[in-house]
């Protein structure tokens, strides 16, 4: 699942609240990662949720089979057991909290 920041409703004071209820709720990590072009984020599965949070850069990032186009302040939620991975033509700084 990706959340497009574009998509988020902002609160009166203009902070942002990401809707992320019923998922996980248990943190195992939260690692600050660099994708580049000839460092991609490979393919890969494993048990619990992640959640990514781009904090700048445009990537793609593959869950499941499915290619989706994020960019900075986008949030993507990767499903327990479900592959995902991220590659990009240039440098994405992001969290990686599961």
């Amino acid at each position: 699942m990706v959340i497009k920041f574009k998509n988020v409703e902002k609160r009166q004071d203009g902070s942002v609240g990401y809707p992320i209820k019923d998922r996980q709720n248990i943190l195992k990590h939260i690692a600050y990662r660099k994708v580049t072009p000839d460092n991609p984020f490979g393919p890969h599965e494993h048990e619990g949720d992640e959640i990514w949070f781009i904090i700048k850069g445009k990537a793609k990032v593959n869950i499941g089979g499915v290619i989706t186009e994020v960019e900075d302040n986008d949030l993507i939620i990767c499903p327990s057991t479900v592959s995902h991975g991220m590659t990009s033509d240039e440098e994405v700084i992001w969290l990686c909290i599961g």
